[in-house]
């Protein structure tokens, strides 16, 4: 067995980088890239954070969040629709609470 160059490790013949350190166990590996993960649309966060709360306004961020997604590929389309179906029924209950309470006012 070999040793790494760079910790001194013990590594197996068919490692092309030592498991510990990353280092290339053989002259001239190429080291892997790292994969970028696309990060999660902002306004889809805004928008599920404002349906948790109770705010009709998540429908808005979440018809926002959900055109950003589609132009950008970003992750979140998911949070995004449902923040904004959410935001939807917010916008129903408060309709309906505040003709309830203009109703009932007399």
């Amino acid at each position: 067995m070999t040793s790494c160059r760079s910790c001194s490790s013990e590594l197996k013949p068919e490692w092309k980088f030592c498991v510990y350190c990353g280092a290339p166990a053989i002259p001239g590996a190429i080291r892997p890239q790292a994969i970028a993960v696309p990060r999660v649309n902002s306004l889809a966060l805004v928008a599920a954070a404002l349906a948790a709360i109770g705010g009709a306004p998540a429908l808005v961020f979440g018809h926002l969040a959900i055109k950003q997604i589609s132009t950008s590929g970003e992750r979140g389309m998911l949070l995004a629709k449902i923040a904004t179906v959410a935001g939807y029924v917010w916008l129903v209950v408060w309709v309906l609470v505040i003709a309830n309470l203009a109703l009932h006012a007399r």
